[in-house]
């Protein structure tokens, strides 16, 4: 396996290609919005990772992947595809639905937090104070883009949003979770061969959950805008993303990597400031520039420790 980027401070291939991620992320919350106007969620969800299951199958393929998963690893690896996927998804659409949208965008803002302070408890990953302060800033500015929302922002932390809060925690620490841990899997075998058996074991439970609703769908009824809607929120915002996704974090590690998801909000923002027509505030436009900032600083004072190669 090959080790991280040497590069510290100025920006490599790996974080070109998570930016591209980010901003196909970003770019997805309309194209979902988009769907979901035709599509009940689960039938959705069902759909999408379908096609992403088939785009890993075929891209695996041309690349002649191979399979050579050590059976002691295999109930790792598994864990992984079902916290990281399954587990998370579920837990993220139903508490989403039982809280605001502006609580479940903080929630999720907190990410790289959880991240960083487990990675650095268990030696995995070096944040120095200059990436704690950058860590700050970026979920500070995440704040920002929501409270400077053209409408009043709403927050219900507790009380009647108690069980949908507590909910997206849960989906915020799986994510960060497979963020941390699916590094270890990567000291044994390659992001490709990590990132399809995940999200096909992940796969498996949210197909199988859709299917009532799938099969009640008037595929009819269904526009040709919504389901190329679909199919790019499974063939590039799960398939390709997720792969991009594990390689940056075998390559620049996954504290650095998770800072990054908190420039999806800004490119949420502006996509939906251009395509769905809602209003850029001023505060929204500072607090894009202030996570932008944030997840530069942090990068620069954040490194993955070197593990042992390959066993």
């Amino acid at each position: 396996m090959s080790s991280p980027e040497s590069s510290e401070h100025s920006l490599t291939r790996t974080d070109g290609l998570l930016i591209l991620t980010v901003i196909t992320w970003g770019f997805n919350f309309s194209v979902v919005k988009f769907a979901l106007a035709e599509l009940p969620p689960l039938a959705f969800n069902s759909i999408r990772f379908f096609a992403a299951a088939v785009t890993l199958l075929v891209i695996a393929r041309f690349a002649g992947l191979r399979w050579h998963f050590e059976r002691r690893h295999l109930p790792f690896l598994v864990g992984l595809g079902l916290v990281g996927n399954a587990i998370y998804q579920i837990l993220f659409i139903y508490g989403a639905a039982a809280t605001t949208a502006d609580n479940a965008a903080l929630i999720l803002g907190t990410v790289p937090v959880w991240v960083a302070l487990v990675g650095a408890f268990a030696g995995m990953e070096r944040v120095g104070p200059g990436g704690w302060a950058g860590i700050l800033m970026s979920f500070l500015g995440i704040v920002m883009i929501v409270v400077g929302g053209d409408r009043e922002a709403h927050f219900e932390f507790g009380g009647a949003t108690l069980a949908g809060d507590g909910l997206v925690l849960l989906a915020t620490f799986c994510w960060s979770a497979y963020t941390l841990l699916v590094r270890l899997a990567m000291r044994h075998y390659r992001p490709m061969a990590v990132t399809v058996f995940t999200t096909m074991v992940g796969a498996v439970p949210l197909i199988l959950i859709g299917i009532p609703e799938v099969t009640t769908l008037d595929f009819a009824a269904v526009s040709v805008g919504a389901w190329a809607a679909v199919t790019f929120s499974g063939v590039f915002s799960i398939a390709i993303c997720y792969f991009v996704w594990n390689h940056g974090i075998a390559r620049i590690g996954s504290a650095r990597t998770s800072l990054y998801s908190n420039l999806v909000p800004i490119v949420g923002l502006l996509t939906a400031w251009l395509w769905l027509g809602e209003t850029l505030t001023p505060l929204q436009g500072w607090g894009a520039l202030a996570a932008l900032a944030g997840v530069a600083l942090a990068r620069r004072h954040t490194r993955p420790r070197r593990q042992a190669g390959k066993s």
